[in-house]
């Protein structure tokens, strides 16, 4: 929060010690809060206001009304209506506290993961603010959010040791009576208990991940050496660059097993050449009838709930390419990379790494 003093000032009014304190101790409640979250949607939904707020000229009136009683609780007078930029600003810092952690190898998604990617997703999408102080807040913001999410696709690649078992103990006990009879029989077994189970679970453990990361790997290299798509029906090199790059990064993330990190979008690109720019509409118009192979698998998806996270897979799933945020011309790279980008964040959110 050490930038907080600096951000206050965007909303262009005095900004007094009270002011300062009392939005510092809204942001700790609001980080502590989200990093609490274990469903999916609320935490997409938290990542779509945060993204609304530091870009658009006013918040959504679902997120100012959470950022509002946030603030309340040590500001009882404050409106976000008011200060409809104080939104951004502390929902922003709020969820900067969250990616300072580091991330860690786990079994599955955490919280961190899933809003530090929704929040990367909705960020890099929007084009930056002429007003400087706000866009210094909002980079801020978004390169905090893209440093957990390479950090954390790195480290949950990581293998893990393999122990040797700890030791085992079993341990006797004398043989029972049997119930109505005077005394042990001669030929009775004496009861046996262990900690077999415990002894081996984190050795067992280490190897299943090692695996499963193994197999991930696997899986896309021979994906990447087949250069084939398969829901397009056509050899990728036959495809013109923007489609196949696009294609590319939706296949390729099926075959993923956490977030996708450099290496994973390097393969995606290995066929780039022209690099075209292209806005969302000439780009949709330029698959078109393969549209609807690509994006009919996120139809009633994460992608098309949440648009502002999901913008590219949201308009392969529904053709809606309108708005000014669509206007802009990106490279055929940079369509691709966020197609590995979208189309892993649906995969991992929606199984989790330890059921694929």
């Amino acid at each position: 929060m050490e930038n907080l003093a600096i951000h206050m000032r965007i909303t262009g009014m005095p900004v007094s010690n009270e002011d300062v304190d009392t939005r510092r101790s809204a942001i700790k409640d609001l980080s502590e809060e989200w990093n609490k979250a274990r469903q999916i949607e609320p935490l997409l939904a938290t990542a779509t206001g945060i993204a609304q707020a530091l870009h658009d000229e006013a918040p959504s009136a679902t997120f100012g009304a959470e950022i509002q009683t946030a603030v309340q609780r040590h500001a009882s007078a404050f409106l976000y209506e008011e200060s409809p930029f104080e939104v951004g600003i502390v929902g922003g810092i709020a969820f900067a506290e969250i990616a300072r952690a580091k991330p860690s190898a786990t079994s599955e998604w955490t919280t961190a993961e899933v809003l530090c990617a929704g929040v990367w997703s909705a960020l890099s999408y929007q084009q930056p603010l002429p007003e400087t102080k706000r866009e210094t807040l909002r980079s801020e913001v978004l390169k905090a959010a893209e440093d957990y999410v390479a950090h954390a696709a790195e480290a949950s690649r990581a293998r893990s040791q393999v122990d040797d078992f700890a030791a085992l103990a079993i341990t006797l006990a004398p043989p029972v009576k049997k119930e109505g009879e005077t005394e042990v029989a001669p030929n009775a077994v004496p009861t046996a208990a262990s900690n077999f189970a415990k002894a081996t679970l984190a050795t067992i453990s280490a190897l299943r991940r090692n695996a499963a990361l193994d197999r991930e790997e696997l899986d896309f290299l021979w994906w990447a050496q087949l250069g084939r798509s398969r829901l397009v029906g056509k050899q990728l090199a036959s495809l013109a660059e923007p489609v196949r790059l696009v294609a590319a990064g939706i296949e390729g993330a099926a075959h993923l097993r956490r977030l996708p990190c450099e290496v994973h979008r390097d393969i995606v690109l290995k066929t780039l050449e022209k690099d075209p720019e292209l806005d969302l509409k000439k780009l949709l118009s330029t698959i078109g009838a393969e549209r609807a192979k690509l994006g009919g698998q996120y139809v009633g998806s994460f992608a098309t709930r949440w648009p502002a996270v999901f913008p590219l897979l949201s308009a392969l799933a529904t053709g809606q390419s309108d708005g000014p945020k669509h206007e802009v011309k990106r490279r055929a790279s940079e369509w691709g990379a966020r197609a590995l980008l979208e189309a892993g964040m649906v995969r991992y959110f929606g199984t989790g790494a330890t059921k694929l």
